[in-house]
């Protein structure tokens, strides 16, 4: 990414220089020779004389003020490349802004019919589970409602921080990265801790 804004900055300098030392110089030594002739008889000039004189910018004497344009047009074209550079960036910029809004706010939308549904099952779920608790004995029984309790309370966590979430981060689902989920670890560690908290209490 860096050799590529220093190959861009490269280019635009040094078109700058070649459109400064072929264009800007001769055209200030031909501006100049005419204003020089209006004062004399600029309407009775030789033509073939002031595009000689013209032609004589590129010559060994006129050298140094060709190489100041040169130098003044890089420095141009070095200038004009940082500042679109600086636009394009700013527009890529409002565009990941633009799309991560439309993510988020389809996230949203699909959390609210997600959390009708789930969330209620989820709720009789857990009462069946407390229910069936409190009449039976058997160890194993009560540790498959416990799991059952358990993963009931991170489906709840999983849609509570999915309805909080305010920036949508990713993580990667498979080892080379071709497919990737939203990363709500934190959030789910921070809602499990809670229900963890309340249950205790």
């Amino acid at each position: 990414m860096a050799l590529d804004h220093f190959k861009r900055h490269l280019a635009f300098s040094l078109a700058g220089m070649v459109l400064g030392y072929l264009l800007l110089h001769p055209y200030v030594v031909l501006t100049y020779t005419l204003m020089h002739l209006h004062d004399n008889n600029f309407f009775h000039a030789h033509w073939g004389e002031i595009f000689s004189n013209a032609l004589k910018s590129f010559g060994p004497t006129m050298l140094p003020l060709g190489i100041a344009f040169a130098i003044f047009g890089g420095v141009t074209g070095l200038l004009i490349s940082i500042i679109f550079e600086k636009k394009r960036k700013w527009y890529l910029e409002r565009l990941r802004l633009e799309k991560s809004r439309v993510a988020l706010k389809t996230l949203k939308e699909l959390m609210v019919t997600l959390a009708h549904y789930l969330l209620n099952s989820n709720m009789i779920i857990g009462g069946k589970v407390r229910f069936c608790r409190k009449r039976v004995t058997d160890e194993e029984v009560l540790k498959a409602l416990a799991v059952i309790e358990f993963h009931g309370r991170k489906i709840d966590s999983v849609i509570r921080s999915l309805r909080k979430i305010t920036e949508v981060k990713e993580s990667d689902y498979t080892m080379d990265g071709t497919v990737v989920m939203i990363d709500i670890e934190k959030e789910l560690e921070k809602f499990m801790s809670s229900n963890n908290q309340d249950k205790d209490s």
